[in-house]
C-alpha cells in the first residue's frame, strides 16, 4: 500500500481521475478530534461518487444512502492498493481528520 500526501493544485485532477474509475465499492467515513474521540459518521454504504469542488473548497462523498461534506482541508493524503484508491484521508483546518475508507465490492458469482 501506498500513501501521499496531494498537493492542493493536485486534489482535483486527482478526484476528476479516481471518479471515472471508480468499481463498485463500499465506503464508510470515521472523524477523529481531540474533543470527540473516534465517532464513525457512516459505513458501508454503496459508494456513487467523490468528488473535489474547487469553487467551494470542499471534497464530497456521495452513496446511494448519504452524502458527507468535508469543508476547506487543510491537507489530504490518498492511500491506493493496487492502483485503486482504498482510502482518503483529510486533515481540517483544527487539526482533526476524516478518514474516508473504501472497500471493493464483492463480485456476484456468474450464473
Amino acid at each position: 500500500m501506498a500513501t501521499r500526501k496531494l498537493k492542493p493544485s493536485e486534489w482535483q485532477r486527482y478526484f476528476d481521475g479516481v471518479a471515472k474509475h471508480i468499481p463498485s465499492m463500499k465506503v464508510g467515513v470515521t472523524i477523529l478530534g481531540e474533543d470527540i474521540g473516534v465517532q464513525p459518521e457512516s459505513q458501508g454504504s454503496a459508494l456513487v461518487g467523490i468528488s473535489w469542488d474547487h469553487n467551494d473548497q470542499a471534497l464530497t462523498v456521495d452513496t446511494a444512502n448519504w452524502s458527507h461534506r468535508i469543508d476547506r482541508p487543510a491537507e489530504i493524503f490518498v492511500q491506493e492498493e493496487g492502483g485503486m484508491l482504498s482510502s482518503v484521508e483529510v486533515v481540517d483546518q483544527d487539526g482533526s481528520k476524516q478518514i474516508v475508507e473504501l472497500q471493493t465490492l464483492p463480485s456476484l458469482p456468474a450464473s
